[in-house]
């Protein structure tokens, strides 16, 4: 019997997180043993499940620890604030240009 272990970050789904396989976790036991000594290696871990494969194709879930420490990791620097472009004056058209010496 196999063992899929799902490892999330903040904000993945079980789907979008990191999939490993085991053959040495196959209880309860074992896999708490596990999450939580991922889980001190990597701060960043948000939650880790456990699912055992049968022989058939059938799955369920044994486990599920969530990290009650995890944090966001280093913190990313903010962008800094777009200041808005100036605006290239206006090109005045043909007609402004012929009419602008009698507008003096």
């Amino acid at each position: 019997m196999a063992t899929e272990i799902y490892i999330c970050r903040p904000g993945q789904s079980l789907k979008e997180g990191k999939l490993e396989y085991s053959d040495s976790i196959a209880d309860k036991d074992a896999a708490e043993a596990d999450a939580k000594a991922r889980c001190r290696r990597d701060k960043t871990i948000q939650k880790v499940a456990y699912y055992a494969l049968g022989d058939s194709g059938t799955f369920r879930c044994f486990y599920t620890f969530a990290n009650p420490e995890c944090g966001a990791g280093p913190a990313k620097k903010a962008a800094p604030a777009a200041k808005p472009k100036a605006k290239a004056p206006k090109k005045p058209t043909l007609i402004e240009r012929m009419l602008a010496p009698f507008r003096k």
